[in-house]
């Protein structure tokens, strides 16, 4: 496994770091490594390859991973260390509402915590609920923002963008980002190998349940009826239960406290999903309920971006000076004109090729920015530069080495002080 990870991770620092991560601006293609190393460590962690029953494991490049289904109950190893005593997490989905604050009451006097999966239209509605949940000492999880079956899994890029914007309004409302994602409907039938992959990939782990409440089954479904589904359920050492906290769901909170008694009762130890937790997965289904294009690479990179733009740590202001040795000429970049994280450098674009002795043309019409360094041509989009649309950003940065090695210009050599930063390089022989 540690073999796994380190190949894994070199792959990524040659994907974003090194080889052909393209232009960025100020800090976001720094933060792109660590944002991808936590989503690649999230794909690794969740399981091995996804295969219907009975179907022979194939290896494919970028496929992610599930638990199958008869392998439902597992343990990582957090969860390992607590395996004596059985644990179960309880969930509520398509809040918040009025009537979350009743479950929250019950749960404060039971002394157990839940974890709260939110529809990004309720929370803009019920902020304070929001904020509520989480200073109680619960967990939050994304579970898309209008929940209609039909938008969320007709387009993955519908879907990628209902996240993004639930967890904006997660954000404002509580002033946490959380990794925690579970799919309207469950994953079974409505998810494909793409949707699984581009979730794992911009870092959010996608939990299903293991034991279902029956409180969704239609409109008004009776307390007794939802406690007999709960006590009729099949148990195991780790149990997921799925109920909901919506303004239509009264009988699923009159049922909560004959739920939690039960398993109080069966000796369960009550906690939170955290990202540390292993998540239930329900296996592939041989068909989908729908028809639609398969995820693009395009759809994933942008919510890979955007998980590396908001979850990134502000880097450490440099204290060091950067000198650039090319050929004859020197560059020297100031500590606040560039950046470095996880080992690479980004310098301002312009700035790096006047100091080449190199051109900067602009197609302000097009959206287009192209350099001339060594009568070598690299140009990039507005989007390619970090900008939107047409729109090029006032600054553009680019990471050095790989910017560097499109002018046939390479780095050999590297020396670092305590004021100074320097590099050697010269024009390669290609």
């Amino acid at each position: 496994m540690r073999l796994l990870m380190q190949t894994a991770l070199c792959l990524v620092v040659i994907w974003f770091g090194l080889l052909g991560a393209g232009p960025v601006t100020e800090r976001q293609g720094e933060v792109a490594l660590d944002a991808a190393y936590a989503g690649l460590a999230s794909e690794v962690a969740t399981a091995a390859e996804r295969v219907a029953p009975g179907q022979a494991v194939q290896s494919e490049e970028g496929a992610g991973s599930l638990i199958l289904a008869d392998q439902l109950v597992d343990y990582s190893a957090e969860e390992a260390k607590a395996a004596a005593k059985p644990t179960v997490y309880l969930t509520f989905d398509d809040g918040p509402s009025e009537l979350t604050k009743e479950v929250l009451a019950i749960l404060k006097r039971e002394e157990v915590k839940g974890t709260f999966f939110m529809l990004g239209k309720e929370v803009k509605q019920y902020p304070g609920i929001a904020r509520q949940v989480l200073q109680e000492g619960h967990a939050i999880g994304n579970h898309t923002y209008n929940h209609v079956y039909g938008e969320l899994y007709g387009d993955f890029a519908v879907f990628a963008k209902q996240v993004m914007d639930t967890d904006d309004a997660i954000f404002k409302a509580t002033g946490v980002r959380t990794n925690l994602l579970r799919a309207p409907g469950g994953t079974f039938g409505n998810f494909d190998q793409g949707y699984f992959d581009a979730l794992a990939k911009a870092g959010y782990i996608v939990n299903d349940w293991n034991v279902d409440s029956g409180d969704s089954k239609r409109v008004g479904v009776p307390e007794k009826e939802i406690i007999s589904a709960v006590e009729g359920s099949r148990l195991s050492g780790k149990v997921v239960v799925l109920m909901h906290d919506s303004s239509i769901h009264g009988e699923s909170v009159k049922a909560l406290p004959e739920v939690i008694a039960f398993f109080k009762k069966k000796g369960y130890q009550f906690s939170v999903l955290t990202d540390q937790v292993k998540p239930i997965q329900f296996r592939l289904a041989a068909t989908l309920k729908w028809k639609r294009a398969k995820v693009t690479a395009a759809e994933t990179l942008t919510l890979v971006q955007y998980t590396a733009k908001t979850r990134a740590k502000p880097a450490a202001p440099n204290t060091q000076s950067l000198l650039v040795h090319a050929g004859e000429r020197e560059l020297q970049f100031a500590p606040q004109e560039y950046s470095m994280q996880s080992g690479t450098i980004a310098v301002p674009l312009r700035q790096l090729a006047i100091g080449l002795q190199g051109i900067i043309r602009l197609d302000m019409t097009n959206g287009i920015v192209e350099a001339v360094v060594n009568n070598q041509s690299v140009s990039w989009t507005a989007s390619e530069a970090g900008g939107s649309g047409k729109s090029l950003p006032s600054r553009i940065m680019v990471p050095l080495r790989e910017t560097l090695q499109k002018f046939h210009i390479v780095i050999n050599r590297i020396a670092v002080t305590a004021d100074r930063r320097e590099i050697w390089a010269e024009p390669s022989a290609i």
